[in-house]
């Protein structure tokens, strides 16, 4: 059985497949119970996990948190492929618009890691904190997800979190085993940096 991870024509062909889309979530994020891969643009995950373990590229562990989704060896390395793929294929302009739209976040990577030492010193007032940075940070998040397939989620996963931080739910400013703000940024952080690398 195979997981159809071959690389049709441009590399964007597919990274937009579920059983890409699996891999390079895992290799962002390390570690996913089946419900956390919707919101990396992935309907059904269970058929494409359960042909990426057929592959051997994807395993599945328990853990206190419940069942857990990561890579294999080899499966890292499919992840890494796929990337370097798209590094290639990628035209003069896409090369550009991923590495503007990386230098446009970490413009605002420092206010936002201070915000939450803040927060987590004072704990009051984070709503609204939250909200006037994410307002500045507004237009380099929206370039963010314009700038690839595989970033499209991240503005309105950034804005779910804080929609529910207004709420009241606290647990969306930093907490790792939610869609917190400051998780999901650091995701997009790592897979901006991970796209990125050796990007010229």
């Amino acid at each position: 059985m195979t997981t159809s991870l071959h690389l049709p024509g441009h590399a964007d062909e597919a990274l937009a497949g579920p059983g890409t889309r699996v891999l390079h979530a895992l290799h962002v994020a390390g570690w996913l119970a089946t419900e956390r891969f919707e919101v990396w643009g992935v309907a059904d995950a269970g058929t494409a996990l359960a042909l990426l373990q057929d592959d051997g590229l994807v395993r599945l562990v328990k853990s206190p948190r419940g069942e857990l989704y990561g890579l294999t060896p080899d499966g890292t390395q499919r992840a890494k492929d796929l990337l370097a793929a798209w590094r290639k294929d990628a035209s003069p302009e896409e090369r550009s618009g991923a590495r503007s739209a990386l230098a446009g976040f970490e413009a605002h990577d420092s206010s936002l890691k201070h915000l939450v030492t803040d927060y987590q010193r004072q704990g009051d007032g984070i709503g609204e904190k939250l909200a006037a940075f994410d307002a500045d940070a507004a237009a380099a998040v929206d370039a963010v997800g314009a700038a690839h397939p595989l970033w499209e989620s991240y503005p309105a996963r950034l804005r779910s979190a804080l929609d529910r931080v207004r709420d009241g739910d606290t647990a969306y400013v930093t907490s790792p085993l939610v869609e917190s703000y400051h998780t999901v940024w650091h995701l997009a952080h790592r897979d901006m940096r991970l796209l990125c690398a050796d990007l010229t």
